[in-house]
């Protein structure tokens, strides 16, 4: 468990909190999770606070046809259906897999409110975790604002002007690869390759690969409503 102390302390349910002193009071363990193996079912109770320690997994909706929508990329550190496991019914409205082989680092929801942790530590959890859905919801508005568009065009400014303004610079990475964020903005593969190169172009951006930089002076006369 050592090994994964550095990630368990991005984890937001670690903020502020010495993850080498406060996991071995909540008494986690650790999960071998195998390549495309499914981590949460939709419609699965999620009792279980699960921090991704290795590997990647993407939270996605199926459709009746198999296909994806694609809801989140997660990466080492993520605490994996976090705000699920916050809700009363803690029923998953969508389904979670690997992407690669994966670890995670996992305790029973309920061991947050057990009455034998300092009542300081239980707070501080507690609060983390509020933190962690807030944050959730915070994600979810700027996916629903950046689909609020119709063309598409406006619509990958919106996500890449977002993703700018949480990264405080205009070069940037995102956590997908052309086809994922291709799905996560609802939009064809093919539209979206040809609306990214017109945009380089123009001179609005250019990109390598999960790479964009954006420039603003060129933003400036693009409308994103």
């Amino acid at each position: 468990m050592e090994a994964h102390l550095d990630v368990l302390g991005r984890c937001v349910l670690f903020r502020g909190l010495d993850p080498g002193e406060t996991a071995p009071l909540l008494g986690g363990r650790v999960r071998d999770y195998a390549p495309q193996a499914w981590v949460v079912q939709e419609g699965e109770q999620v009792d279980r606070l699960e921090v991704l320690l290795t590997g990647a997994m993407r939270a996605v909706r199926l459709d009746a046809d198999g296909g994806e929508f694609l809801y989140q990329h997660l990466r080492p550190g993520f605490l994996v259906a976090g705000e699920v496991a916050c809700t009363p019914r803690r029923t998953s409205p969508y389904a979670v897999y690997t992407l690669e082989a994966c670890a995670t680092w996992s305790i029973p929801r309920d061991r947050l409110d057990d009455p034998a942790l300092p009542a300081g530590l239980r707070l501080a959890l507690l609060g983390n975790l509020l933190v962690f859905a807030a944050n959730q919801n915070m994600k979810k508005y700027y996916k629903i604002d950046a689909l609020s568009v119709k063309s598409a065009r406006q619509r990958i400014l919106k996500y890449l002007t977002a993703q700018a303004s949480r990264a405080d610079c205009p070069s940037f990475y995102i956590p997908f690869d052309r086809e994922a964020m291709a799905n996560y903005l609802c939009l064809n593969r093919s539209v979206l390759s040809h609306t990214l190169k017109e945009l380089e172009r123009e001179g609005v951006l250019t990109f390598r690969k999960n790479h964009f930089t954006l420039f603003p002076e060129k933003l400036s006369g693009q409308h994103t409503n």
